[in-house]
């Protein structure tokens, strides 16, 4: 299963860290490739991003659901493919350093399911780890701007 972890220390109190990754019109927009995210409800929305695995460029929809919400602590998603054969979750979780730094861990892990799911998962070995990390950076980047 294709998966990536990435840790930050972030120059912003964890309750605006966690203001921030509260709503997901904020972060949502920040994952690599991103192409457009409608919001269901308060628990669920629909990414639609570009996928760069190589040799192959796919737009991917998929649906992402909000599994929990630990206010200034984690947030925590499921995801199913709705375009593609594919499921996974993440989460992203705060630790408080100081009053003015925070931990922010951000993690991934999505794999293809059904006959293809196994192409999909040797195409989505690096780039899972490095969507991860670029989306961890720039919600750290986002904060620390704003």
């Amino acid at each position: 299963m294709p998966n990536g972890m990435e840790e930050i220390k972030i120059s912003a109190p964890v309750d605006r860290v966690w203001r921030f990754l509260d709503d997901m019109n904020q972060w949502a927009p920040l994952i690599p490739g991103y192409i457009e995210h409608e919001v269901a409800n308060e628990k669920q929305f629909t990414w639609k991003f570009r996928a760069d695995l190589g040799m192959i460029q796919k737009n991917i929809e998929m649906q992402v659901d909000i599994a929990e919400r630990s206010e200034n602590s984690k947030v925590a998603f499921k995801l199913e493919g709705l375009n593609e054969n594919l499921e996974g979750n993440g989460y992203f979780q705060l630790n408080e350093v100081d009053r003015e730094t925070t931990d922010l861990i951000g993690y991934l892990d999505i794999s293809g399911k059904g006959m293809m799911g196994s192409v999909m998962n040797s195409m989505m070995k690096s780039y899972v780890p490095q969507t991860v990390r670029d989306l961890t950076v720039a919600v750290g980047e986002k904060l620390q701007n704003s």
